[in-house]
């Protein structure tokens, strides 16, 4: 496969975001020096999404799995925002009622 312009690839331009900066000369350098496709890159973003967000997935599997902690954590949010919205609310109808 011929070298690609890794400047001109929303796979290249995704993987940059995410992964840290030897990872992405690595991979400028793997578009460059041709033999390599888009689904090589495809799978190094992958690759790199999978690690990067490795925490975040195990926490979501944690709460998908014990869903009776999931509830609390949204009944405390639930809560801070009940509050803030009752305190907004309150001030709007002051205003409302003074014009």
């Amino acid at each position: 496969e011929e070298p690609k312009d890794p400047d001109t690839c929303n796979v290249f331009k995704l993987y940059s975001l995410v992964a840290d900066a030897d990872q992405v000369e690595d991979l400028r350098s793997k578009y460059l020096a041709g033999n390599f496709g888009y689904g090589h890159a495809k799978a190094a973003l992958l690759a790199v999404l999978i690690d990067k967000y490795a925490k975040e997935r195990e926490l979501f599997n944690y709460y998908m799995n014990n869903t009776h902690e999931l509830e609390a954590k949204l009944k405390i949010g639930a809560d801070k925002a009940r509050k803030v919205a009752a305190e907004v609310l309150t001030k709007v109808r002051k205003n409302i009622l003074l014009k």
